[in-house]
């Protein structure tokens, strides 16, 4: 797990991307890199009981164009 003082806005880092496979519904992960582009502070746990819509952490600028948000446990710094 990396430290808030590893991960600030504009620090290069790779984002773990998990998505379900379609055909066997189990999950994959990707690895794509960015940069920070905004942090949203520390998130209080979700008292919705939602699994949809979860705030998260950390926006980041992928290099591919897209932007994603994620948590902590989702970043390497570098």
């Amino acid at each position: 797990m990396e430290t808030d003082n590893e991960l600030s806005v504009g620090a290069r880092v790779k984002v773990r991307i998990h998505t379900p496979d379609a055909e066997d519904k189990s999950a994959q992960d990707a690895y794509e890199t960015g940069a920070i582009v905004e942090d949203f502070g520390v998130q209080t746990p979700d008292t919705t009981s939602r699994e949809w819509a979860v705030a998260r952490r950390w926006a980041v600028a992928l290099d591919s164009g897209r932007l994603v948000f994620a948590d902590n446990e989702d970043l390497t710094v570098g």
